[in-house]
């Protein structure tokens, strides 16, 4: 298995720690981070996925994506919110009509077992 670089977006500590231990535990490397600043920087084509928050403390969904496709972002995004379904589906619209590549979702509390199987895949 080749080693990615993924970038884990989640304004909740917790939740960054536990996936960032997640990616460790699969032979991946992770950075994490808090806030969305990250997403404007040019240094986010460096990453091979993104696991996103839809809703940080200091941006809205769309315009996390905005920000990704404002990058030319072209890696994996996978999806995290504790939000309704909908929500999750409506991001995904979004990011499909921004070009962006969302390789799945996931509900919080995260599931290990279905977080793993999304970065296998």
């Amino acid at each position: 298995m080749t080693q990615k670089s993924i970038l884990i977006l989640d304004d909740d500590l917790i939740v960054t720690e536990i996936l960032g231990q997640l990616v460790k535990n699969l032979g991946h490397y992770p950075i994490i981070a808090h806030n969305a600043p990250i997403l404007a920087s040019n240094k986010v084509k460096d990453f091979d996925i993104i696991v996103l928050d839809l809703w940080l403390s200091d941006s809205s969904s769309f315009e996390s994506l905005q920000m990704l496709a404002d990058q030319e972002f072209r890696g994996d995004i996978i999806l995290i919110s504790g939000l309704e379904e909908n929500a999750l589906e409506e991001a995904r619209r979004e990011a499909d009509e921004l070009g962006l590549r969302i390789t799945g979702y996931l509900r919080k509390p995260v599931s290990a077992a279905e977080f793993n199987a999304l970065l296998k895949a």
